[in-house]
């Protein structure tokens, strides 16, 4: 039943405009000057995705995305229309704030807890003090930026490997998917996770939890297919194929930036 939920086409993702014609010349009859490359092949049915719409508050359209992103990843990731890679790039930075920021204050809580002592210690103790300090104003966006280069990379790698399984496609949108994609660690992590039980209730909540481990793998299928047309064994080598490349290199990447850090904060 989640499968098919995730597969079904969102209200908030597709419109279907009074008047369709070609983006390219204006003719109303025309099948799509670059219709091959389009999300909606013809249909009419155009996908926008809501980070992306003029109209309602920051907030909202922001929340939107990452849910549709997340919770409906196979339609979402399936149907990606061509856009901005900056407006993209905003969703993502702001995703990954929020969700290192509540995983830090998270683990502060936690440290709280365990030890009470330790607001004492920070008043008191100015190098402890001006460390911490060092260490959050430095660590979150460094770490933030980090995760969404991460996502950008493996987006990247799903074309590359989809060209090399076969992929016709001269347009590319996995930059956008991967950025895109940093929605999955907002929703899964402690912000967006409680805002999804806030808002939808506790079946819900319980039902992003393992979203973590299984939406890169649904998403990524989706967009080699629905996108690359590849079949389901060609978009399976694709994918792990990808997966392989963007985790060395992130990996290495990581190594060398966290021993930099590390020297620096020492």
């Amino acid at each position: 039943m989640d499968a098919e939920r995730d597969e079904a086409p969102s209200s908030e993702l597709f419109e279907v405009p009074a008047a369709v014609v070609c983006a390219s010349c204006g003719a109303p009859d025309c099948a799509g000057c670059i219709g091959a490359d389009e999300p909606t092949q013809g249909s009419g049915v155009v996908a926008i995705i809501p980070w992306e719409r003029p109209v309602g508050g920051l907030g909202s359209r922001f929340w939107q995305t990452a849910k549709l992103a997340t919770l409906e990843s196979q339609a979402f990731f399936m149907a990606l229309p061509d856009g901005s890679v900056g407006a993209a790039l905003v969703f993502a930075l702001l995703a990954e704030l929020l969700a290192v920021s509540s995983v830090v204050l998270t683990i502060g809580a936690v440290a709280l807890a365990v030890v009470p002592g330790l607001p004492l210690a920070l008043v008191e103790d100015h190098a402890l003090r001006q460390w911490v300090v060092r260490a959050l104003a430095w660590g979150v966006p460094a770490l933030s930026l980090g995760m969404v280069g991460l996502h950008a990379l493996h987006g990247v790698a799903l074309d590359r490997a989809a060209l090399r399984a076969g992929s016709t496609r001269t347009a590319r949108r996995g930059l956008r998917l991967g950025l895109y994609a940093c929605a999955w660690d907002f929703i899964t992590l402690p912000l967006g996770w409680f805002s999804l039980l806030v808002e939808s209730g506790i079946g819900a909540a319980v039902r992003a939890l393992p979203l973590a481990l299984n939406v890169p793998g649904r998403a990524s299928g989706a967009y080699l297919r629905g996108f690359h047309r590849l079949d389901d064994a060609a978009a399976r080598r694709a994918s792990r194929s990808a997966v392989a490349r963007s985790a060395l290199i992130g990996l290495l990447v990581a190594l060398a930036a966290g021993a930099a850090f590390v020297a620096w904060m020492l």
